[in-house]
């Protein structure tokens, strides 16, 4: 099911993204349209409510592990005492209070003490006005986020590097130029979408490994991905002769790609480190894997719906840097 999700997203967002045109302006009414999905995207990336399920709370209760956390007690089944709620399969009363003597309709934020033997009501807050709940993972919290933002990108480099190969490959086979146009756009394109996919894991790295780079082997990766294809436009520059250039970027391109899925996709998975999917891990990380690591069904929604938007701002890029390039050699 998360295939088909993330495969549907990436089709959609070629289909849609190419037309009408992949030289011509975009019309006005593809240009809102893409522009109104993506406000929509980061919205149900940011607002959701990070919630916890009830047996996750049931677990640090019985840890005594005295975390503040945030539920929705409509998913269990609420009984009104005299001094305390029961909400069915929390294992431990839910103390009232004068302040939240009504909790029908709101998110509870609680805290598990255990003296008390009981979890204490810290605030109420009204639910998200967009009808997502995200996870609550104590060691994450609000920090899963950059997930479904992170990923979606680093995947839509590697779309910008895969259609900068085509182009190479029809640039050899056919000799026109506006081949090679297209390949040096595309990775123009997919070089920009690497360095915002490593800006946005240094976040996520400063936040949960404690600095912004720990030389972890998605880092390395990335970042060698990103000296290969800087040495591309440094070849690119280097060569002054037209056809000379744009054969020996096309042969390069091909070989540069043949990279791109190593280090994307296979060598941080062999190599042991931080990452989710890390090899010793014995997961495939939350977006490959399966069972109890895959993706909250919520967080697969936004996931696809990242990757479909963003497939959509590659083109939206990628039309406006050819069209750029063709003025230029004019």
């Amino acid at each position: 099911m998360k295939g088909m999700i993330i495969g549907i997203s990436v089709i959609l967002g070629i289909i849609i993204g190419i037309f009408p045109s992949l030289t011509k302006p975009k019309p006005n009414w593809w240009k809102a349209m893409v522009s109104v999905l993506f406000i929509i995207n980061l919205i149900m990336i940011i607002t959701p409510d990070l919630v916890s399920n009830l047996n996750y709370v049931n677990y640090l209760a019985v840890n005594d592990i005295e975390e503040q956390v945030l539920i929705d007690p409509s998913e269990g089944t609420i009984t009104q005492n005299e001094d305390s709620y029961s909400i069915t399969p929390l294992k431990y009363p839910v103390l009232k209070s004068q302040e939240n003597s009504k909790i029908e309709g709101k998110l509870l934020k609680i805290k598990y003490n255990g003296k008390l033997q009981a979890f204490e009501i810290m605030g109420l807050e009204n639910p998200s006005i967009i009808p997502l709940q995200y996870p609550m993972i104590v060691e994450l919290k609000e920090r899963i986020k950059i997930m479904v933002l992170h990923v979606p990108v680093a995947w839509t480099a590697v779309l910008a590097y895969l259609f900068s190969m085509i182009f190479s490959v029809m640039y050899l086979k056919k000799r026109e130029y506006k081949y090679d146009i297209y390949a040096n756009s595309a990775a123009g394109v997919g070089v920009i979408l690497t360095i915002l996919a490593t800006v946005t894991g240094m976040i996520w790295a400063k936040f949960n490994w404690g600095s912004y780079w720990n030389w972890d082997p998605r880092e390395t990766s990335i970042f060698v991905l990103l000296l290969i294809y800087f040495a591309y436009f440094g070849l690119r520059q280097s060569i002054e002769n037209p056809d000379t250039r744009s054969r020996l970027s096309a042969v390069y391109s091909i070989i540069a790609f043949v990279t791109v899925p190593f280090f994307i996709f296979i060598l941080p998975r062999i190599s042991s480190g931080l990452h989710p999917g890390a090899s010793g891990e014995n997961t495939a990380g939350p977006v490959l894997g399966g069972g109890t690591e895959m993706l909250n069904p919520n967080l697969g929604l936004t996931f696809g719906f990242s990757m479909f938007c963003f497939s959509l701002l590659f083109f939206w890029m990628f039309n406006l840097k050819v069209r750029t390039e063709i003025l230029d050699n004019k």
